[in-house]
């Protein structure tokens, strides 16, 4: 009968068939390596004369590493692929065939990403704490600790996560010299992950604290900016407005085209409304709604925030009757797009606001434009729309004629006599 040392690959397809709750603890993983089991080479010695040569022994053992490797292969194309219950698999069977040091912290590592994958994050935790524990020396002890702080937190435990984090900082010291810019790498995730986790558990004050540090760093451009909106965010969250309103601005003024620069825009429209600067707010709403950016962006991210920022405000400022503001405001998002399931609500909004601000003529052109638009029959979704909108445009004209029949039937008003002295 063959060990665990020299499982054969195609034992290993048919055991990826077995649920992931059939297979054992991992701590059971991780004790194996005490009491591996025996080697074929090791049975063969017991039942065969001791003459035989010991060049096959060696031989077994090197086809039982190339299983062992293969399996590690496997492993993690199946973590790449989104595949945790096969990865777990692979890892568990490295884990219980090997007795080298470093390859099972390896085995151990997968075997917590494979759990987080799989959204087992108490199992993740306790592999990622044994393999802590056990191979203080293994060299991605700083990368398990990153992830095991990431896990915690996720398990809603942002105290234990943040000494996780700590951690990673101080593991990274015995790292060695060629490791540098790993070492950097690593710390810089780190304190993002410290800051992060902060904002994550509601302490704003302390996480923009955080954020503010990174900025100090050498950072990528993208980090920086990241760093630089975070610290923003967590001002606002904190009720510091004053501060808030600066720190967007000299994001938004630095870092334009980044891809937090449409959420920063509407952050600051807002809190500056909030805060009765509603020229302002306008004036940052208008430029993001008219920023070219956003006809480039493929991934929708600008026009996206730019909706939501011109309708908001739109919204707000025809309810407060600053018509004037919400028709500019509307003109600007009828732009963004040309499919009539987006203009037609927008074309609707504008006409109420042409209404109060007396421009019957022009509010009667806007529903006339919103029928034709919708086409004949309007689509289903569009119908009721469609529908107020010639009731509303045949109640403005029938008042447009009214009066007018009134002026034509008001006698001429005599010039006045100008008489000189």
């Amino acid at each position: 009968m063959k060990s665990h040392a020299a499982l054969p690959l195609l034992l290993f397809v048919a055991l990826l068939r077995p649920s992931v709750a059939s297979i054992e603890a991992p701590e059971a993983a991780g004790h194996a390596d005490a009491h591996p089991p025996a080697t074929p080479a090791a049975h063969e010695a017991k039942e065969t004369p001791a003459t035989k040569p010991a060049p096959a022994a060696a031989a077994t053992a090197d086809v039982a590493a190339e299983e062992r490797a293969s399996l590690m292969r496997i492993g993690e194309a199946k973590l790449a692929s989104g595949d945790g219950a096969s990865a777990l698999l692979a890892y568990r069977q490295v884990a219980r065939a090997t007795d080298d040091e470093t390859e099972s912290a390896r085995a151990l590592l997968g075997i917590a990403r494979a759990y987080r994958l799989s959204g087992d994050g108490v199992k993740a935790a306790a592999t990622y704490e044994h393999l802590i524990k056990n191979h203080p020396d293994f060299l991605e002890i700083p990368a398990a600790l990153l992830e095991s702080g990431r896990t915690l937190r996720d398990l809603g435990s942002p105290k234990l996560a943040i000494a996780r984090f700590y951690s990673v900082i101080h593991s990274t010291l015995k790292l060695p010299e060629a490791e540098t810019e790993r070492y950097r790498r690593i710390v810089r995730t780190a304190q993002f992950e410290i800051a992060e986790t902060h904002l994550a558990d509601g302490n704003y004050t302390e996480a923009a604290r955080f954020f503010k540090r990174l900025d100090l760093l050498d950072l990528a451009p993208a980090d920086r900016a990241r760093a630089r909106f975070k610290a923003a965010v967590c001002l606002l969250r904190a009720g510091e407005h004053t501060s808030a309103i600066a720190a967007l601005t000299v994001f938004i003024g630095q870092d334009p085209d980044d891809p937090h620069s449409p959420e920063a825009r509407f952050l600051l429209a807002q809190v500056l409304g909030e805060n009765g600067r509603r020229d302002e707010s306008l004036r940052v709403t208008l430029d993001l709604l008219h920023y070219e950016r956003a006809r480039a962006d493929q991934s929708g991210n600008w026009r996206a925030w730019q909706r939501r920022t011109g309708n908001q405000l739109a919204n707000q400022l025809y309810q407060q009757g600053e018509f004037t503001s919400a028709l500019l405001v509307y003109r600007a998002l009828d732009g963004l797009d040309t499919t009539p399931a987006w203009r037609l609500p927008v074309l609707y909004q504008l006409g109420l606001c042409q209404e109060r601000l007396e421009q019957p003529t022009e509010a009667i052109a806007t529903y006339a434009q919103i029928v034709k638009l919708a086409g004949d029959p309007p689509p289903a979704d569009l119908a009721d729309i469609v529908r107020m909108a010639t009731w509303r445009s045949s109640q403005l004209s029938w008042a447009v004629a009214t009066r007018e029949q009134i002026q034509a039937l008001r006698p001429a008003t005599p010039p006045l006599a100008i008489t000189h002295p």
